[in-house]
């Protein structure tokens, strides 16, 4: 029995006036919350990670902006994809000591005009 529930048992048991047969109780606590497992960065692997979530970030733009056919907003977000994909490439290559899991290609085809690929010429 885990230490959490063997504390619920206690406390149920020693103040019975405050608690109904039939209820379930959630108990959020200090305790639970050490279960929950977060990894500390710091230095140039917070630097790396902050600069992936902003790439995963603009691909979901760029797919919402290719969704809404704005091709202004596909035009912007493209442009801030590339910079932001260079950032995660200087970021990847400058971690020491080097990840076990490969970069992998990063490249995404553009096209000035959303419905290009759609109609033959």
């Amino acid at each position: 029995m885990s230490t959490l529930q063997s504390k619920v048992d206690t406390l149920i048991t020693t103040e019975p006036s405050k608690f109904q047969p039939d209820t379930v109780y959630c108990y959020l606590n200090a305790e639970v919350d050490r279960w929950t497992w977060k990894p500390v960065l710091s230095g140039d692997r917070l630097l790396a990670a902050q600069a992936l979530q902003l790439l995963m970030r603009l691909d979901r733009e760029l797919s919402e902006a290719r969704a809404d056919w704005n091709q202004d907003r596909f035009r912007r977000v493209m442009r801030a994809r590339s910079k932001a994909v260079s950032r995660v490439r200087r970021r990847w290559n400058g971690l020491n000591p080097a990840p076990t899991v490969a970069l992998g290609k990063l490249r995404r085809r553009y096209h000035a005009n959303l419905a290009g690929y759609l109609y033959e010429a």
